[in-house]
């Protein structure tokens, strides 16, 4: 099973091969139909994907400092 990061990339490689021309979203041979991820789809995995190495990671971190007013 890939880890996160290498799914991340496979995602990011589909993408790059859709916008440079090297992929197509569907075609037809002998009457059979294939058809990809759409690129929308891609692109919002590849968000969830980062949002969850981001978490495995730690997440985000936010501190806050508060101060005595005088």
């Amino acid at each position: 099973m890939p880890t996160t990061q290498e799914t991340l990339d496979a995602v990011n490689a589909a993408i790059n091969a859709r916008l440079t021309g090297g992929a197509v979203a569907s075609y037809s041979i002998n009457g059979r139909n294939i058809q990809y991820i759409p690129l929308s789809e891609l692109r919002d995995l590849k968000k969830e994907l980062q949002a969850q190495i981001s978490a495995e990671k730690g997440g985000v971190r936010t501190f806050v400092s508060f101060k005595n007013p005088q």
